[in-house]
């Protein structure tokens, strides 16, 4: 291997390392946004582990396709007993349910999701767009 062979080769591998940290540090910085600025999030709450293992598992579904980013419009009303596409869980009648419409390739589709997990969802939106926004970032 010549030498400007083996540079070329260490560049790009440290080029592919220097996009990975990237990527990493983004999504930390979006995790604990919430913590360093309490204005920028919900704030109140205690359980700030739960909600940064809902983000990442939000994130990782929109990343892998199978979710659909968080449209700007929602409906919110009474919980009509759908099921949550964030948590999976039922919304029951005594929360807030969230209604996204979702259009595309000639299909309608309409998700419900609880407040908080919507709240935790259009965050994510917001990380994954901007991921894939960055030209350093694959």
């Amino acid at each position: 291997m010549t030498p400007i062979t083996a540079w070329v080769t260490t560049s790009q591998e440290l080029v592919a390392q220097s996009r990975t940290r990237l990527g990493e540090t983004r999504t930390l910085i979006a995790l604990n946004r919430r913590l360093l600025n309490p204005w920028w999030g919900i704030s109140g709450s205690s359980d700030h582990e739960a909600e940064g293992a809902a983000f990442q598992s939000v994130l990782d579904r929109l990343q892998r396709g199978f979710l659909f980013p968080a449209p700007l419009k929602a409906w919110a009303g009474k919980g009509t007993g759908q099921s949550c596409a964030v948590c999976t869980q039922v919304i029951h009648a005594d929360e807030v349910e969230n209604e996204v419409v979702i259009n595309g390739y000639s299909v309608t589709v309409r998700l419900w999701a609880h407040a908080r997990c919507f709240t935790i969802w259009r965050r994510a939106t917001e990380v994954y767009r901007e991921q894939q926004r960055s030209p350093l970032v694959d």
